[in-house]
């Protein structure tokens, strides 16, 4: 799926590869539908009813959110102040998070998320507090 330069600032979701069988389901990806090139992977599970994660930022890091069980409610908020909500409920649609989108997290029970990252961990890649973020929106906004 070809992405144009504007996907790449902002956030969407796109289908997965599927094929549905008796003997189960079967959902898969392949690296020439990825907006990005996959140097990490991780999944969240566990997360009580209600129970929130995120809820930071990166700089540079672009992810892929697949919920691979159950539902998680996405809101998500970029450096123009525009907000998004995605409902993540089905093993065959990914979410595109890009760098510099403020995420929130919302878990039902027994979900479980797997997210796929364009950079290796470093903790300086996070903003992890709101109201840094928000300088920086204050800061693009002006250079607008």
């Amino acid at each position: 799926m070809p992405i144009g330069i504007d996907d790449m600032y902002k956030p969407y979701v796109f289908p997965l590869g599927e094929v549905k069988q008796p003997s189960g389901d079967l959902c898969f990806w392949d690296k020439s539908i990825f907006p990005i090139d996959v140097k990490r992977a991780f999944w969240i599970s566990k997360v009580p009813e209600g129970g929130k994660r995120g809820v930071h930022a990166h700089y540079e890091d672009n992810q892929i959110i697949i919920c691979l069980r159950g539902k998680v409610m996405v809101q998500l908020e970029d450096l123009n102040k525009e907000t998004y909500s995605f409902l993540l409920n089905a093993p065959v649609k990914a979410l595109f998070l890009p760098a510099m989108v403020w995420s929130d997290f919302t878990f039902e029970a027994g979900s479980v998320l797997l997210v796929l990252s364009s950079k290796e961990f470093t903790e300086g890649d996070y903003i992890r507090n709101k109201a840094d973020f928000e300088k920086l929106q204050d800061g693009y906004r002006k250079e607008l």
